[in-house]
C-alpha cells in the first residue's frame, strides 16, 4: 500500500491540485475562444497558433459589437496564419473557422444590413452563411430576433434572442434586446435585471446603459435613471467615433451598411431621450 505524502509539521496533507487543462483545441471546438487562447499561451503553442486564436477571440468580440468591418479585417489575417503553422494545427483551426466560409458569413451579416430585408424567410436565407458558422451564428439569430420584434412577433423574437444567448452566452446585445422586450411589456424590474447582466458582460455598451436609465425611471428611481442615461449618451458618442474610424479603415463597398446601422442607433437614442424629457416613459 502506498503511503500518503507526509504532512508538513504534522498538519493536514496538502490538497492535490487539479491538472491544468491546456487543450486549446478542445476549448476551440466548444467555442470558448478566450480559454483556447489562454491555454495556447500557457502551453507555449506555436506562435502562428497563438496568433490565430487571438484573431478568433478578437473577431468574436467585434461581431458581438457588430463592428463588422473590424471583423472582416481580422478574418483576412487567418489564411496566412494557417499557412505558417503545422498541418495538424491548421486542420483543427480550419475545421472550426474555414476562412472562405467565415468571409461569406460576415458578408451575409453586412448584406443583411445593406438590404434591410423585412421578410422573415428572405432574411433567414440571406443570413444562412452566418447561421452555419460558430463565430457568427449568435449575431445572425439576434438579427432575426430584431426583425421579429419590429414586426410584433414577440414569441419568435424571444426565441431568436434566447437561441443567440444559448449559442453565445456573452452576446450582450441579445441580452439587451430581451431587456427591451421586457421593458416594452411593462416589466421594468425584469428589464433592469437583463440590462445589468448585459453591462456585466460589457460595461461600455451604450444601449444597455441608456435603456437601464429608462427602466430605472419607470420604477421611480430618478437620480439613478439620470446617471445611467448620461453615461449611455457618453458611451454612444464614443461608439459612434469608433465606428467612424472603422469605416475609414474599411472597404468602401461595405461602409454604407455600417453608416446606416450607426444612423439608426443614434436616431433611436434621440427618440428615447425626447420621450424621457417629455415624461412619456
Amino acid at each position: 500500500m502506498t503511503a500518503e505524502p507526509a504532512a508538513p509539521h504534522g498538519g493536514p496533507a496538502p490538497t492535490p491540485q487539479p491538472e491544468l487543462n491546456l487543450d486549446w483545441a478542445g476549448y476551440l471546438r466548444a467555442g470558448e475562444y478566450r480559454r483556447a487562447l489562454a491555454a495556447a499561451r500557457v502551453g507555449n503553442a506555436d506562435m502562428p497558433v497563438q496568433d490565430a486564436l487571438e484573431v478568433l477571440f478578437d473577431l468574436q468580440e467585434a461581431v458581438r459589437a457588430r463592428r463588422l468591418l473590424v471583423a472582416q479585417r481580422l478574418a483576412e489575417r487567418l489564411p496566412d496564419l494557417l499557412n505558417d503553422m503545422g498541418a495538424a494545427d491548421a486542420r483543427t483551426l480550419r475545421e472550426h473557422a474555414p476562412p472562405d466560409a467565415l468571409h461569406a458569413a460576415l458578408e451575409a451579416l453586412l448584406g443583411a444590413d445593406r438590404e434591410r430585408l423585412s421578410d422573415d424567410a428572405a432574411l433567414r436565407e440571406r443570413l444562412q452563411p452566418a447561421l452555419t458558422q460558430p463565430l457568427t451564428r449568435a449575431e445572425a439569430l439576434n438579427t432575426l430576433g430584431v426583425l421579429h420584434a419590429l414586426q410584433d412577433r414577440e414569441g419568435q423574437a424571444r426565441q431568436s434572442f434566447g437561441e443567440a444567448i444559448a449559442h453565445d452566452p456573452g452576446h450582450y446585445r441579445a441580452l439587451t434586446n430581451l431587456g427591451n422586450m421586457a421593458l416594452e411589456g411593462g416589466d421594468a424590474a425584469g428589464a433592469e435585471t437583463l440590462y445589468r447582466q448585459s453591462i456585466a458582460l460589457n460595461a461600455d455598451y451604450s444601449g444597455a446603459q441608456h435603456n437601464l436609465g429608462v427602466a430605472l425611471r419607470r420604477q421611480g428611481r430618478l437620480a439613478e435613471s439620470v446617471k445611467a442615461i448620461k453615461k449611455g449618451q457618453r458611451l454612444a458618442v464614443r461608439q459612434s467615433q469608433r465606428e467612424q474610424q472603422d469605416e475609414l479603415k474599411g472597404d468602401p463597398r461595405t461602409r454604407k451598411a455600417v453608416q446606416t446601422a450607426r444612423i439608426v442607433m443614434l436616431v433611436l437614442v434621440v427618440i428615447v431621450v425626447l420621450f424621457i424629457v417629455r415624461g412619456h416613459v
